[in-house]
């Protein structure tokens, strides 16, 4: 990863992590809609890291969230597990001629078809795994699901937006 790429890294990670504890800790829709939009950070990293950097730069926004939430570790082993599975997942759909090694997988670099079968399966096992972890097992179990469902989808719905709105179309 070159400079320019590692700052901005640095400062995405600042930006994810300050409007997620700053804006959207207290945002939730009819009780069940939670928006966590610092998984974006971890789904547009540059291909190029590797698995255990991956890891550790999740561990690092996972754990961050986790400290202004009071959550004992739960974003954290979630966003360990999407991190996990993300080079298997992009393995499984990358087309033939394969990925540039420097590309950032996000909406300017890629058209939305792409970016939903890449990132709506992790934001939502990532949901899964958090709201299960929070709910502290499978007692309530409908209700957990509806959570991770209209969770998934309004973060989903932000992260297309925020991309929408900051990002420019490569040309």
């Amino acid at each position: 990863m070159n400079s320019k790429n590692f700052i901005s890294v640095i400062v995405s990670f600042f930006l994810y992590v300050l409007f997620q504890v700053l804006l959207l800790k207290n945002f939730i829709l009819f009780d069940t809609a939670f928006c966590f939009v610092y998984v974006a950070f971890i789904l547009m990293l540059p291909l190029e890291l590797g698995p255990i950097a991956l890891m550790l730069i999740a561990f690092g926004v996972g754990f961050s969230v986790d400290l202004f939430y009071d959550s004992i570790g739960v974003n954290a082993s979630a966003s360990v597990f999407i991190a996990f599975l993300r080079p298997y997942w992009l393995k499984a759909i990358t087309p033939r001629g394969g990925y540039e090694e420097i590309i950032i997988p996000n909406l300017k670099t890629m058209d939305l078809g792409w970016f939903i079968v890449y990132a709506l399966p992790l934001v939502l096992v990532h949901h899964f795994v958090l709201l299960f972890l929070e709910a502290g097992g499978f007692g309530l179990f409908l209700f957990t699901l509806s959570k991770i469902l209209f969770s998934t989808l309004l973060t989903f719905f932000v992260i297309v937006l925020a991309q929408y709105l900051f990002y420019k179309k490569a040309t």
